[in-house]
């Protein structure tokens, strides 16, 4: 999408709906002067000093109605946000009045804002990179400890100096190629400058390939953990899905086969974000009746989220015997991560648990919220294992993951590459790649896919 970057945008910058108050912002080289026409104060908006804060009134031009009354904070080119002339607008909380007010500004000059579109002109202006406009986007999204400690981390610069450590390397190694291959006329010091590269290059291979391994096994942190319940009809997965995410989301009855679809909700425990998704009874299908392909469809779809589970909960019923859909359950959880989940402790026993013995077993009655903490401390504790040196751990979303791997591949070949000038071309194509972690200015296919995920106003 081709933004104009002299056009002066406005939009809503916090959530709608009833609040104490609502901001707007606005940004671009008309900010000031829009303000001045709407804004009623001893003081004009343009004639202000940035970082000051003013209050007034919100005046429609034409009538002269009075909006509402505000704060109005000003900000001077390139002391601001965006770099630009900016001025944020305070009023009062609700729908009616701060659209009114946005209106208004846009029919003195500036245009609705596209979504992230007020960041996109902070990284244009070289005020942050990219990586940092991303953290930003992970803050607003962060639903546990880990993801937010590692979105400040980034956005402080970690993973930029990162990634322009890992450049200057690459920049010291072309220009030192290059030299060889212009100047160096000894054939032992030739052999010997170029081995030291190759060997500096497996170093830095070895580095990246353990940074995407690394991030990939911890993606949880990002992602949030998918956790499906599995079990037989009626051995109590729904139960055990609302006891977990703390809420009556599942339907729960007596009549087996309640479950014909996966439902799915997300939960925090212990600091991590579970996905919990409650699957449709595994059973063999026999029946030749019209309920056969919809019963077909729902364990399918148990079947697709079990493959991409990153950890299962297996449930069966302690009241009633193992059984051969019981084998069936058992069969397909071997692979995962996984936990063993014997439900309705609280009637007799009649399940043998030595065909469980080779398993994690934890006892609960999800009718009677009895062993549920005790569960969610064992599903934590799964995680938390994976987790060491966190405070080492470089966070990487699919995009920055993408980009290493393009690069490790680029350096294995230099690695192999005989031919100097063939080596300093396939460095710098690694170096260009890099440059698109931090400063992909000139790719609007890149910025757009990134800043389409804003909202709008940020």
């Amino acid at each position: 999408m081709r933004l104009c970057a002299s056009d002066t945008i406005a939009a809503i910058a916090t959530a709608s709906g009833i609040s104490a108050l609502s901001i707007i912002r606005i940004s671009g080289p008309k900010a000031h002067l829009i303000a001045d026409k709407i804004f009623i104060n001893k003081i004009k908006p343009s004639q202000a000093k940035s970082h000051t804060v003013h209050y007034g009134k919100i005046r429609n031009p034409l009538t002269k109605q009075i909006i509402d009354e505000v704060m109005l904070t000003v900000f001077t080119s390139p002391s601001s946000y965006t770099g630009e002339d900016m001025v944020e607008i305070s009023c009062h909380g609700g729908d009616y009045v701060v659209n009114q007010i946005l209106q208004l500004i846009i029919k003195c000059g500036a245009r609705l804002a596209e979504p992230g579109e007020f960041t996109r002109r902070r990284v244009l202006a070289g005020k942050m990179d990219l990586t940092q406009a991303e953290a930003i986007l992970d803050l607003t999204y962060a639903q546990n400890e880990y993801r937010y400690q590692s979105a400040i981390a980034q956005l402080q610069g970690r993973l930029s100096n990162y990634i322009n450590t890992l450049s200057q390397t690459l920049k010291d190694l072309i220009a030192n190629l290059e030299n060889l291959l212009e100047f160096e006329e000894s054939t032992s010091i030739a052999d010997r400058q170029l081995q030291q590269t190759k060997r500096i290059l497996n170093n830095i291979i070895k580095e990246l390939e353990t940074t995407t391994k690394r991030n990939e096994r911890l993606q949880f942190l990002h992602n949030g953990i998918y956790c499906v319940i599995v079990g037989k009809a009626n051995v109590g997965k729904s139960s055990l899905f609302n006891r977990l995410i703390e809420s009556e989301r599942a339907i729960v009855t007596n009549i087996p086969g309640t479950t014909r679809d996966t439902l799915k909700e997300t939960t925090i425990i212990k600091n991590l974000t579970f996905h919990f998704i409650d699957t449709a009874g595994f059973k063999k299908l026999k029946s030749t009746y019209r309920h056969y392909q919809i019963d077909a469809l729902g364990i399918q779809k148990s079947k697709d989220w079990l493959a991409n589970a990153d950890c299962i909960l297996a449930v069966f019923d302690n009241s009633r015997p193992f059984s051969k859909q019981d084998q069936l359950i058992l069969s397909t959880i071997n692979k995962k991560p996984h936990i063993v989940v014997l439900n309705k402790i609280d009637r007799p026993s009649q399940f043998d648990t030595k065909t469980l013995q080779n398993h994690k077993i934890v006892r609960v009655s999800a009718k009677y919220n009895q062993g549920i903490d005790k569960l969610k401390q064992q599903l934590a504790n799964m995680f938390h294992k994976k987790i060491n040196h966190h405070n080492h751990y470089l966070a990487l979303n699919q995009r920055h993951l993408d980009i290493l791997k393009q690069v490790v591949d680029l350096l294995k070949a230099v690695e192999n590459e005989k031919y100097l000038d063939t080596m300093i071309i396939n460095l710098r194509s690694a170096l260009d790649a890099l440059n698109n972690f931090t400063n992909p200015v000139n790719n609007e296919q890149i910025l757009d896919t990134i800043f389409s995920k804003f909202c709008i106003g940020k």
